[in-house]
């Protein structure tokens, strides 16, 4: 008894030991990197444990990334999640990280790239992968056969989304970030695959209960330990072939058809696109579209409903969209009618919807974007950025910068009328649809689904808004700058 007492405690003493020792390792390096481990030549390296950072980054990045700034008083700071990444802001910066040929749009997201599915799950090389659906999101959605397309599409996706709305009743509540966002899926998924998958409402159930499988195992924990066997890893991988299977089967479908006909699907099968490639160009498109045009299109309403006059504008201009290139007399239903209504006047006789759009996204669409260094020479003005180090920028150092935008955080719509902008020695930076050698190639179709859905809420609608118990909401809540998916209000 006394000699396994005795060895107990001499087991405890060395565990203790080595705990000991490990934590003034830790306190050593803390200390060291906090207090001597920067000098001028070099960029800013920032205190704390890296595994302490790497949390931040993951679950509140927004807050980590502004107050490392306001507490370092530099323009560039570097941390590391298995590898080093270098956050930047300031003009300089802004216009590297846009422009430099040597930053990796897809390499930059391959290792923080949250709920997408990762593409090596379907195994080719990375490069080719995604050069491959760069070339397809240009040929699908910015050529001329995207306006072919779209006009025959557009009916299809009033109808779809008018059923929906027939759902919700004639009077009642909503959570806009559920049935908007159920909307938004339907809708992306038509433009990004085929008609047959967007009508399965079995199928869109399905699909989206597997991106939120896909969201919710892009923890922490999983991307800073890939190896791991965890649930959420197993998830993760089983969620993304279900996801493949899925698509697969209608692109079998497809290929079986008498005929193809402009849906993206066929368009693909047209060019010669395997499964597992027409699989990455779709799932790619559903997941950026749904979270970008979602997010965007319940903050419009919200704000709207804040906002009467800017609510009123809205409504005159569809209205007079309605009476121009529809018959007034007509008994159709109002999403028959708007459905008519050509594109060229959905794209360029909307400029109050466009501001409002405009201003939404400068307001919520602040998330951090992510490159990485795949050149030697990359520098922002003295300070060399490593090969293969990741490069992290939030556009919120922009769009919420007073020196740009002043009263950042008021809805504004106005800011962007040619009259104030005039005498201005250039328009303030706007990169709610990216710039420089990545804009969005769906911008188009983002714009005409989020149009859709403003128009038909309120042709359909009169709403107010109201908070959780169903009283009027006594003020609009803020974006949850850190929720990098759907951006709720803040509670």
């Amino acid at each position: 008894m006394r000699s396994e007492s005795h060895s107990h405690w001499l087991s405890s003493h060395v565990t203790l030991s080595g705990i000991s020792s490990i934590l003034l390792v830790l306190c050593t390096s803390y200390i060291y990197f906090s207090f001597f481990g920067n000098n001028a030549n070099k960029i800013h390296k920032i205190g704390g444990f890296s595994i302490v950072n790497a949390w931040s980054f993951f679950n509140k990045r927004y807050d980590f990334l502004r107050s490392n700034f306001d507490k370092s008083g530099h323009n560039l700071f570097s941390f590391k999640i298995l590898r080093a990444i270098v956050a930047m802001s300031g003009d300089d910066a802004r216009k590297m990280f846009f422009h430099e040929k040597g930053l990796s749009f897809a390499q930059g997201y391959r290792l923080l790239m949250g709920g997408t599915p990762r593409w090596k799950d379907i195994s080719e090389d990375e490069l080719i992968v995604a050069a491959v659906f760069n070339k397809y999101l240009l040929k699908i959605f910015v050529t001329p056969i995207v306006r072919e397309e779209t006009l025959i599409v557009v009916p299809t996706l009033f109808s779809d989304i008018n059923k929906r709305m027939d759902a919700w009743g004639v009077e009642g509540k909503i959570n806009p970030f559920k049935s908007i966002y159920d909307l938004v899926f339907q809708m992306t998924v038509h433009m990004a695959s085929c008609h047959e998958l967007a009508a399965d409402l079995g199928s869109i159930q399905k699909m989206k209960d597997l991106y939120w499988t896909l969201e919710k195992s892009a923890t922490p924990a999983s991307l800073l330990f890939p190896w791991f066997p965890s649930t959420a890893r197993r998830n993760s991988q089983q969620a993304t072939k279900d996801l493949y299977n899925m698509v697969s089967h209608h692109v079998d479908i497809r290929r079986k058809a008498a005929a193809l006909n402009l849906d993206a699907i066929d368009l693909l099968i047209a060019d010669g696109a395997d499964n597992p490639t027409i699989f990455r160009f779709v799932l790619g498109v559903i997941f950026a579209g749904v979270i970008n045009t979602g997010i965007i299109s319940c903050w419009i309403l919200l704000y709207l409903g804040s906002d009467s006059v800017w609510k009123d504008k809205a409504i005159v201009e569809i209205r007079n969209l309605i009476t121009t290139y529809t018959d007034t007399a007509s008994s159709q239903p109002i999403s028959r009618r708007l459905s008519t209504i050509p594109m060229s006047a959905w794209e360029d006789e909307m400029p109050v919807t466009e501001s409002i759009i405009r201003e939404t996204l400068r307001i919520v669409n602040n998330g951090t974007l992510l490159r990485r260094n795949l050149s030697d020479n990359v520098h922002v003005g003295d300070k060399a950025i490593d090969k293969g180090a990741f490069v992290a920028y939030n556009i919120g150092d922009v769009h919420l910068n007073e020196v740009f935008y002043p009263e950042p955080l008021t809805f504004d719509p106005s800011r962007f009328d040619a009259n104030r902008q005039e005498g201005k020695q250039e328009n303030p930076p706007f990169l709610g649809w990216g710039t420089g050698r990545h804009p969005c190639p769906g911008m188009k179709v983002a714009k005409l689904e989020i149009k859709i859905i403003v128009a038909l809420v309120l042709s359909r609608y009169e709403y107010k808004l109201v908070d959780a118990s169903g009283d009027p909401s006594k003020e609009l809540p803020k974006p949850n700058r850190n929720d990098i998916h759907q951006v709720h209000p803040t509670l």
